[in-house]
């Protein structure tokens, strides 16, 4: 029996054979090059082709790779034709900055995304996110929809100067398709912390007891700790206290949702300086929920040992409101001149529920599992522009809080999988002298790409993590690439 390939659920082509293919370690099936000796089959039927699955056999019968159909390419005498996915796309926005005066003068804005439907339905989901500088709303929405008119089918072009005997179908694995959609941009971090202009005195009189600064989270957090920037006057004794409290018509409700405390003692004296606390549990907050940020101190008021708190009186923080607990009244009262507090709420994110929502949102995985232990929790800030994958790989570098090099693999039913790279002990495999691998009794390994994401020990007793494979199905003949450090 020799090497088949099949299009989605083993649809056989007549004349459809591997030529190469090339696995890794990051990501399982990389990609394959297919040969169409068939004459017959035309180039439309060819382009009906892109995004379908694709399986490959080897002699044996087993599944050796696995993928879709991103590009396919017909010989005409001398020049070809082509037609891929690789610039295509079917949803499609625009983030720019606005140049029209008003209130957004200047600011960051992205269009709303505009979709393809048919050609979603027909090739999935492939999102584009253009980057311009200075642009007018009705410019940013005129390039939206011409981007998404030009691109939302597979084009194809002329490739003059080709010598090909026979059509080919170039493969991707199902890995590359997390880089399909784009990753939401995310914050752990809710504040405001530009340059310093102003100070507030906490506790140095009745009328001057807290502060509270209202925050509105734009998604649902579970906030951690507290910074401020701080300084105190002369040496008090007691605390500075930090509480989350919920709103109640535009003021602190007094309901304590978390609290944190930090000493005086903790605190500069020589200059103002960011502080941290960190609450003793998470405080969960959902999405644009209006929340307090109250701090206070503990001991009686003095005008000569009290701590201050740095604000920011150009008023930058968006939705922000500034209130003092006027202890002689029992009121909350706005400060005179107005102002934002300089704080950072951090939250805490975990590192495999994130990978699991930017599997999910690549919208095409059956599924997710995380088969090495536990994750990590972190700060997670993401940029506006990453895609899943660079984003899911970023996390995946990382590592596990064991500092283990983490691997993924995706399987013939798209199920992602990641798991931890084995120990340089685990090595099961010899590489010859030949650059053919060798199994544990000394034998020829068959098939050789099993051993990708595995130690190769050499007949010197070096150990090298074999990161890919390439094999030309014609000859059996491969290419490997190893690292001394996996």
């Amino acid at each position: 029996m020799s090497w088949r390939a099949f299009l989605t659920q083993r649809t056989a082509v007549p004349g459809l054979k591997p030529v190469s293919l090339s696995w890794n370690a990051i990501g399982g099936p990389s990609q394959a090059v297919l040969s169409l000796e068939d004459e017959l089959v035309g180039f439309e039927t060819m382009r009906g082709w892109l995004g379908s699955g694709v399986e490959v056999y080897d002699p044996s019968d087993r599944l050796a790779w696995w993928g879709f159909v991103e590009r396919v390419c017909q010989p005409m005498e001398k020049t070809a034709v082509e037609s891929n996915l690789e610039s295509f796309a079917n949803r499609v926005a625009v983030r720019y900055r606005m140049m029209e005066p008003g209130r957004d003068y200047g600011a960051e804005l992205q269009t709303p995304w505009k979709d393809d439907l048919a050609s979603q339905a027909a090739y999935g989901v492939r999102e584009l996110l253009i980057q311009r500088d200075q642009m007018s709303e009705q410019q940013a929405l005129r390039l939206r929809d011409m981007s998404l008119n030009r691109l939302a089918q597979p084009t194809w072009k002329l490739l003059p100067n080709t010598k090909l005997k026979h059509s080919q179908v170039f493969c991707r694995g199902w890995f590359e398709r997390l880089a399909w959609r784009q990753w939401l941009p995310h914050s752990d971090v809710l504040g405001h912390s530009p340059v310093q202009q102003g100070s507030q005195p906490v506790g140095a009189v009745l009328s001057q007891r807290s502060l509270a600064q209202l925050c509105v989270f734009p998604e649902a957090v579970k906030i951690s700790s507290v910074s401020v920037r701080a300084r105190k006057i002369g040496f008090p004794t007691d605390q500075i206290r930090f509480q989350i409290q919920s709103d109640a018509l535009g003021q602190p409700s007094g309901v304590v949702r978390a609290e944190a405390a930090l000493a005086a003692s903790e605190v500069p004296t020589d200059g103002f300086a960011w502080i941290s606390a960190w609450f003793a549990s998470p405080c969960a907050v959902e999405s644009g929920e209006r929340v307090w940020l109250v701090a206070a101190r503990d001991g009686s008021p003095s005008s000569t040992a009290y701590c201050s708190l740095g604000l920011d009186e150009t008023l930058g923080f968006p939705d922000g409101k500034l209130l003092l607990w006027d202890a002689s009244l029992n009121q909350w009262k706005p400060r005179n001149p107005d102002a934002d507090l300089l704080f950072k709420l951090t939250s805490l994110s975990d590192s495999v529920d994130l990978m699991e929502r930017m599997v999910q949102q690549a919208g095409c995985f059956s599924g997710f599992s995380f088969e090495a232990g536990q994750g990590f929790s972190l700060p997670y800030v993401s940029q506006t522009g990453a895609n899943c994958q660079a984003a899911f790989l970023d996390l995946l570098r990382m590592g596990t809080p064991g500092f283990e090099n983490l691997l993924v693999e995706v399987s013939p039913g798209r199920h992602l999988r990641v798991f931890p790279q084995p120990q340089p002990s685990s090595s099961r495999f010899w590489l010859g002298k030949d650059g053919r691998i060798n199994n544990e009794t000394g034998g020829r390994l068959e098939p050789a790409w099993q051993a990708v994401g595995s130690w190769l020990t050499s007949e010197t007793g070096t150990a090298c993590f074999l990161d890919n494979l390439r094999l030309d199905v014609s000859d059996n003949n491969f290419q490997i690439g190893t690292d001394s450090a996996g």
